[in-house]
């Protein structure tokens, strides 16, 4: 099969001859830069440096997907006001001003192509399908409402009014979803099929489950719902410490991606499989930044053992790699996935 196939495979819960391996963002970016010479902060400016830094990785490491987003955290929120800066040494920028709360219920819902910045990844997303969209899963990607009004005014800001007076809060939120269903259509216009959603604001170390379910929730689900008619499927990555990803399940996403470092797995795999696609995160933080190929082997094992025959499970990083992750354990995960994961399609 080829990548595509087999991650669509995965999604659709169907069988494929092995389990596949997803990439996310611009993972282990050190390798991808001075594989290309390019630097990205180009990128951010410039579609096809986007697309060949985007690529690249699927040269290096041929991990079953490809990302049209990376640096994406505050790529939504300068689209709306908040300012950003690059930092001396080339990387993802960082804020500059958040923008004032007392603006919350002044914003306006964004053409995600008529911004400078934003319209740059899905530009680089047609370029990256037409290029090898026939045998890579490319996969858009983006904030969730809530993550974006985070970055937008800035969490202390917005945890504040949640609890004195959410009514801002929830027309910032409303206009931000009115935004993110514009980039959905942008996305689905260039053949992308899939999106990747940092939820990672839906855990419990930030906020009850109560509001979540009464704040961030229902904006998600509306987004949701909204790609669905579109024709896209979703994927949910929540890499909070103790993410509400029951109540995330009931959106009923096409996927979710958990570090599973943070969960009881057996729960967990209980609950999704046969019903949702899992990519199983595994540690990036320690593991598989610190650690050696063989022990990212045995965890990899030990995960597909845990799950049992079936589809609908992919071997991912728990979130982006780390920038100098060693070259040997970003193949150690594929190999792992190779040879542990020919049977449990």
């Amino acid at each position: 099969m080829s990548p595509k196939q087999r991650f669509s495979a995965a999604m659709e819960l169907s069988s494929a001859d092995r389990v596949p391996v997803f990439y996310q963002h611009l993972g282990a970016a050190k390798w991808i830069l001075e594989s290309t010479g390019l630097k990205m902060f180009d990128g951010f400016h410039d579609p096809d440096t986007f697309a060949k830094l985007a690529l690249e990785a699927y040269n290096l490491y041929g991990y079953d997907t490809v990302m049209a987003g990376w640096g994406d955290l505050l790529i939504e929120a300068q689209a709306h006001g908040m300012e950003w800066k690059f930092p001396e040494r080339d990387f993802y920028p960082r804020v500059a001003k958040y923008l004032p709360l007392s603006e919350a219920e002044k914003i306006q819902p964004v053409d995600p192509l008529k911004d400078r910045f934003w319209s740059v990844p899905i530009k680089a997303a047609s370029k990256m399908v037409e290029k090898v969209g026939d045998e890579v899963a490319v996969i858009g990607c983006l904030d969730s409402p809530m993550l974006a009004v985070y970055e937008l005014f800035g969490m202390e800001a917005v945890l504040m009014a949640m609890f004195s007076d959410p009514g801002p809060i929830k027309k910032a939120l409303s206009t931000m979803t009115d935004s993110l269903r514009m980039y959905g259509e942008r996305i689905r216009e260039t053949g992308v099929g899939s999106v990747f959603i940092d939820s990672s604001s839906a855990g419990m170390e930030m906020v009850s489950k109560e509001m979540y379910e009464d704040i961030d929730r229902p904006c998600l689900g509306s987004l949701t719902e909204t790609y669905h008619r579109l024709g896209l499927k979703t994927i949910f990555h929540n890499d909070s410490t103790m993410p509400l990803w029951q109540s995330q399940m009931e959106i009923l996403p096409d996927a979710i991606h958990l570090h599973l470092r943070h969960i009881d797995n057996e729960a967990l795999f209980k609950a999704v499989k046969g019903r949702t696609c899992l990519l199983a995160g595994i540690d990036h933080q320690e593991l598989l930044f610190r650690h050696t190929p063989a022990e990212i082997s045995e965890s990899v094992e030990k995960t597909l053992g845990q799950w049992g025959e079936g589809p609908g499970i992919v071997i991912a990083p728990g979130c982006e790699l780390p920038y100098k992750t060693p070259k040997e354990n970003i193949k150690a995960l594929k190999d792992a996935a190779i040879k542990f994961g020919s049977k449990t399609h």
